[in-house]
Order: C-alpha cells, then sequence, then structure tokens
C-alpha cells in the first residue's frame, strides 16, 4: 500500500512546484540584474562628468583655486587662467569674492569616445547672491537651453576640463561683468 505522501502524483507536484519555485527564482534574479544594470546605465555619473560636478561644488563654496584644480593646465581655461589673459583670473576671483552662487538641479548630457568627452549642461539654475550677506537673492537664471559645451580630457587616468564651446572673456565683457556692475 502506498502512503498519501509518497504517491506519484503527489510527487510529481512537489517536484512541477519546485521547479516552478526555481524558473520564478531565476526570473526574479535576471529582472533585479537587469533592473540593477539599467539604473546604473541610466542614474551612473560618467566618471568624465565628476570633475565638472566638482568644479562647480568648489564655485559654490567661492574656492576658484579648488575649482582650477579640475582644469588642465595646458588646456583653453588653463592657459587662461594661468596667463590671466585679458585679466580673468583677477575678474573671476574678484567677482567670487563678492558674490556667491548655487546650482540647483544641473542636469548633464556626456558624450566620450576614449579619452575624450564633451558634457553639455542640460538644464539646472543658478541664484547669486551677495557673499557673507544673508538675504534675498540678486538675481536667479534657468540654464536650461544655454548651450554650454565643457570639453574634457583623460589626461594619465585622471578626466580634467579642457576648454569650453563659449569665449570666456566674452561671456565676462558682456552679461556677467553688465549684471554684477549693476550693484
Amino acid at each position: 500500500m502506498v502512503e498519501a505522501g509518497n504517491r506519484p502524483e503527489e510527487r510529481e507536484r512537489r517536484i512541477d512546484r519546485a521547479g516552478n519555485a526555481v524558473k520564478w527564482g531565476f526570473v526574479i534574479l535576471l529582472a533585479a540584474v537587469a533592473g540593477t544594470m539599467a539604473f546604473l546605465q541610466l542614474f551612473r555619473t560618467p566618471p568624465a562628468q565628476r570633475p565638472l560636478e566638482e568644479a562647480v561644488r568648489k564655485l559654490e563654496e567661492g574656492d576658484i583655486e579648488g575649482a582650477m584644480a579640475y582644469v588642465d593646465p595646458q588646456g583653453q581655461l588653463g592657459v587662461l587662467w594661468s596667463e590671466n589673459v585679458g585679466g580673468i583670473r583677477d575678474r573671476l576671483s574678484g567677482l567670487a569674492s563678492k558674490y556667491r552662487l548655487e546650482f540647483t538641479s544641473l542636469g548633464w548630457k556626456t558624450r566620450v569616445e576614449g579619452d575624450f568627452a564633451e558634457s553639455s549642461l542640460q538644464k539646472g539654475k543658478v541664484t547669486v547672491y551677495l557673499r557673507d550677506v544673508q538675504g534675498p537673492p540678486l538675481a536667479a537664471y534657468d540654464l536650461k537651453g544655454t548651450d554650454v559645451v565643457f570639453y574634457l580630457q583623460r589626461k594619465e587616468g585622471t578626466w580634467l576640463i579642457e576648454g569650453l564651446n563659449r569665449d570666456l572673456e566674452d561671456i565676462l565683457e558682456s552679461d556677467l561683468e553688465a549684471f554684477f556692475n549693476a550693484f
């Protein structure tokens, strides 16, 4: 006589249930791996973009020299800075000592090809305050549509900011100087 737990039909059902559990476990594992990979692809910061984010953080702190640590000294911006072309280093340092910048919701689109990258500013906002003065902001600018592109290069394993698609001297001469001189 066959006991109730040892019937061939009962054993087959247990095997089927175990097989289904293994199949579903495998499907769940694959879904988790795929979800994790998709998340990392969508939301991870490309290594080439990190110098920009760090430089922005330093600018918010008012540390221009610290921001320049992420700039290639032989690149477009590095040469402008080191040679103080048009007094650019002096003017930027003066502005940083007088005004505080706060960047929010910055969004970048970064494209990397080998040791070169382009990172375009897609969105964000910069709010300007008087440094060391509590009070309302002087101005706020929406950065969407500015079409600013930073060029980066990996040198000796480190990504550095080379330049940008705008003439920094022209920017300082026009928009920023007029704005800051109004205060």
